[in-house]
Parts: C-alpha cells; sequence; structure tokens
C-alpha cells in the first residue's frame, strides 16, 4: 500500500488498564513516585502512550511496507492537552503528516512523520503526538 500526506489509518480502541500501566512501570526498572498506585482514576505516567503505539498490530508500520532492518525511530514529540488516566478508554487516531526524503551519506533517506491523537471517551484530545520513523535506502 502507498502511503501519502494526509492518509488516516482506521481509528482504533485502547483500554488504559492497570496491569499493562504496571508492566510499563516494571519494563522501565524504576520505582514509581511514592504513593503511586496503579488504580483506576490515577494519572498515566509519562512515555505510557508509546506503549500504545506499539502493544499488538500497527497499522502504520504494516502500511509503510519498510525494511525493518534499515528502520529507525527518529524520535517523538507529544502534546499533552488533558489528563489521560488508567481505566480510560481512548480512541488512537493516527495519520501520515509529512514525508520527506533526503540524501544521506549511507543514500536515500525518507522520513516519515506520523500524528497520532489520543481521544478520551467524550471526544476530547487528551495527546497529540508526532513520531517519525525513517528507512534509509
Amino acid at each position: 500500500m502507498a502511503v501519502v500526506v494526509g492518509h488516516r489509518f482506521p481509528e482504533r480502541e485502547f483500554y488504559v488498564d492497570p496491569v499493562r500501566v504496571e508492566e510499563f512501570v516494571f519494563a522501565l526498572g524504576v520505582d514509581p513516585e511514592p504513593g503511586y498506585r496503579a488504580e483506576i482514576g490515577a494519572p498515566v505516567p509519562p512515555g505510557f502512550l508509546m506503549y500504545v503505539t506499539t502493544y499488538g498490530a500497527d497499522p502504520v508500520h504494516d502500511a509503510l511496507e519498510f525494511d525493518l532492518l534499515r528502520t529507525v525511530f527518529g524520535g517523538v514529540d507529544e502534546e499533552f492537552l488533558a489528563p489521560v488516566r488508567l481505566g480510560d478508554r481512548l480512541t488512537v487516531r493516527p495519520r501520515i503528516s509529512d514525508i520527506t526524503e533526503k540524501s544521506g551519506g549511507s543514500g536515500r533517506l525518507t522520513f516519515v512523520e506520523v500524528t497520532t491523537e489520543y481521544l478520551l471517551g467524550d471526544g476530547t484530545v487528551a495527546v497529540r503526538e508526532r513520531s517519525t520513523i525513517v528507512q534509509r535506502g
């Protein structure tokens, strides 16, 4: 599938499960803030939404048809607009926001910017995330 700027991927739902948050915190190998408990209504720790995009099948990476051996993560910028809490049901809405090509020392580089919005149950955009995927060659 050839993707173009503006291409929207199907929305998907994601339940902010306390068990997944505990897995995330454990994987980081850090102690949560004193008094933090992964209970319904507690705030989601920073970085957790990156975990959402990598949990299960990813239609964005599948559609790009990039060779994973030549693909790197180019960075992320997150804009927090409303709190996300454990127990929330998020609608995840990704789209291709930019595609640029450049020549580098190792050949052609393709930069794909994906903007993903995370919406709360009432339709409020809680987080807007811009991530860059880079393909070499």
